[in-house]
């Protein structure tokens, strides 16, 4: 699944019973380098991590999935998301 996220926006790209997977588009931290944050819950446990790539970064490994950056400004992010089994 597609997904387009401005500054600040996020997206939930994987929902499951009593749990769920969360992708934040932070933004640009310095010249070249972008920032997303992961959040993922599961009943009563939860986490979120900050994670720093550089633009030309296409593919991104997260737990159970994986994000193809189709695109990347100081503004928005557009990228594919695909669960692993």
């Amino acid at each position: 699944m597609e997904y387009s996220l401005r500054l600040g926006e996020c997206a939930v790209v994987r929902r499951g019973w009593l749990s769920q997977q969360r992708v934040f588009f932070v933004g640009e931290s310095s010249t070249g380098i972008f920032s997303v944050v992961v959040e993922w819950s599961a009943a009563h446990n939860s986490a979120a991590y900050n994670l720093f790539f550089a633009k030309s970064q296409k593919d991104i490994a997260l737990p159970k999935g994986r994000i193809t950056v189709l695109r990347v400004d100081r503004n928005e992010l557009h990228f594919r998301y695909e669960r692993s089994a």
